[in-house]
């Protein structure tokens, strides 16, 4: 069992924003815990269950439409659990570790920011999109839109991740971790169905493709083993 902090450059991809004239994107990076417990069924083979917090984002700017610059942000919070596969080596002092984890994750938390100039109408880009919600918001005076910000996303998404590297022995049984660490959603994370209060068009424009998580980073961590064995 133990625990893992990390670091992760994250990006939200959607080929609608990443091939679209009025915005430009810039990752964002974010922090994260992993907490795990396994069972080791060889010396070099153990399956765990792992719960983790983490955050994802994307940033955007450009030049909006009185040629002024604009900056925005999208950032996701998210439980995560999963069930992974780990494999380690081990010599006296040091060994390598790697693990597999697929897994679901589950919004806990959203985020946008808008400022600078104004975008054209409509709701296709991302920018748009966070204009057009908090704007919404500004003028809303019924306390529930505020769930708005979570409803507009999928509450759950498949997931997988990855992590591998080095360990040190600390002490006999306590080692520290130093690992890469690869993470990524698959399906959708916008709801394309969602509409906004007293709007009978999706919120959404149809010609939005769907849109992933993406995180790449380093862990640093403590794994404690237990012998059960007489």
């Amino acid at each position: 069992m133990g625990a893992r902090l990390q670091v992760a450059r994250s990006q939200l991809h959607s080929p609608t924003d990443q091939t679209s004239p009025w915005t430009a994107l810039s990752p964002t990076y974010k922090a994260g815990i992993v907490g795990f417990f396994g069972w080791g069924w060889t010396p070099y083979l153990a399956t765990s269950i792992e719960l983790s917090y983490q955050g994802v984002g994307q940033r955007y700017y450009g030049i909006g439409l009185r040629g002024e610059s604009y900056t925005s942000e999208i950032s996701l919070h998210y439980l995560r659990t999963a069930v992974a596969i780990q494999s380690q080596y081990a010599q006296k002092n040091w060994g390598a570790w790697v693990s597999f984890s697929p897994g679901l994750s589950f919004l806990t938390q959203v985020d946008l920011d808008f400022q600078g100039d104004s975008l054209p109408q409509g709701t296709t880009l991302a920018p748009q999109l966070v204009r057009k919600v908090l704007g919404y918001l500004e003028q809303s005076t019924n306390p529930d839109d505020r769930l708005i910000l979570i409803r507009m996303y999928r509450r759950a998404v498949p997931s997988f991740s990855a992590s591998g590297g080095l360990r040190v022995r600390l002490s006999p049984a306590v080692w520290i971790l130093g690992l890469l660490y690869y993470e990524r959603s698959f399906g959708d994370l916008e709801r394309k169905d969602f509409r906004l209060r007293g709007e009978e068009t999706p919120l959404y424009d149809p010609q939005r493709k769907s849109v992933q998580y993406q995180l790449t980073g380093i862990q640093l961590g403590l794994q404690y083993e237990i012998s059960i064995r007489p």
